[in-house]
């Protein structure tokens, strides 16, 4: 349900993928994105491209300043000389991140909900249709193969990800690596099922979107806090994923070779930068 909703705004952003070129083209497209799952009419369409304007601004004067602040904060840990990042500041990095999606998802929540509830039964039908198609797309890419391909993928994943942030991985790097993702196991069924799980829960909130006059705020909690609706076994597992990612982390940043730290450096430095350029100027009344 999240890609529904605007997700595309921080996931294009966060991972850094060009942001410079893709802020400027979200306003396009998000709502090309959102037609992959829904069609819209022309009504739903304007609300929809002047609820984002008005978004795009708050979000380029109010957060991207803090984003850029953050990624400068985490290059000084890591600048720092003689001092090794421990596994609490990671967590500290995930906190953080964690409260920046939480705050974007209660900012566009009740913007969402003012949508959804214009939404005829077909539509909603129409997007559950397509978000299914997703899930069982997911479920052939990372749940159906076998373990061992699962967690050979597993592991190319995150050396593609580590490498965007360090450069080229050492041998002792790549075992490490291996190591997490045998010992994170087959869970991506878990993983799948809870995303149904939460699908379901938005799916019976919204049947009530013409009824319940609370609609809206119970929309946006559940955007908020989706770990309302997991079963005790999946946050266990989560827990412990979570924990082996943060082990990960540690053991990599030790075995940081001088060539990786710097590579490391100046992409951090590059990114505060693409944000502090993308940030915009609050007028002097909106800063008082």
């Amino acid at each position: 349900m999240r890609a529904v909703i605007l997700s595309a705004l921080t996931l294009l952003l966060v991972t850094a993928c060009g942001p410079r070129w893709y802020y400027h083209q979200l306003n396009w497209m998000i709502p090309w994105y959102v037609d992959d799952y829904l069609d819209l009419d022309s009504a739903q369409r304007s609300a929809l491209e002047n609820r984002l304007a008005h978004q795009l601004d708050w979000y380029c004067r109010t957060q991207l300043p803090v984003y850029a602040a953050f990624l400068k904060s985490v290059k000084q840990d890591f600048e720092a000389p003689g001092q090794s990042i421990t596994r609490d500041r990671f967590a500290h990095y995930l906190e953080t991140l964690e409260q920046y999606w939480k705050g974007l998802m209660a900012r566009i929540g009740p913007d969402v909900a003012d949508i959804v509830i214009t939404a005829s039964d077909d539509q909603i039908e129409e997007l559950f249709r397509n978000i299914e198609k997703e899930n069982l797309e997911r479920q052939r890419t990372y749940v159906d193969p076998p373990p061992r391909e699962i967690l050979q993928n597993r592991a190319h994943r995150m050396v593609d990800r580590l490498e965007q942030w360090i450069g080229d991985l050492t041998s002792a790097q790549y075992a490490a690596v291996e190591k997490w993702s045998h010992d994170m196991g087959a869970t991506t069924d878990l993983w799948l099922a809870n995303r149904r799980r939460q699908q379901q829960a938005f799916r019976n909130l919204i049947a009530t979107r013409a009824v319940d006059p609370t609609f809206k705020e119970k929309f946006t909690i559940l955007l908020v806090s989706p770990e309302v609706v997991r079963t005790k076994a999946y946050q266990v597992q989560l827990d412990r994923n979570i924990a082996l990612m943060l082990d990960l982390l540690t053991d990599i940043e030790k075995t940081l070779t001088d060539a990786q730290r710097s590579h490391l450096l100046a992409y951090l430095e590059s990114l505060a930068e693409d944000f502090d350029r993308l940030a915009c100027q609050i007028p002097p009344k909106d800063a008082q």
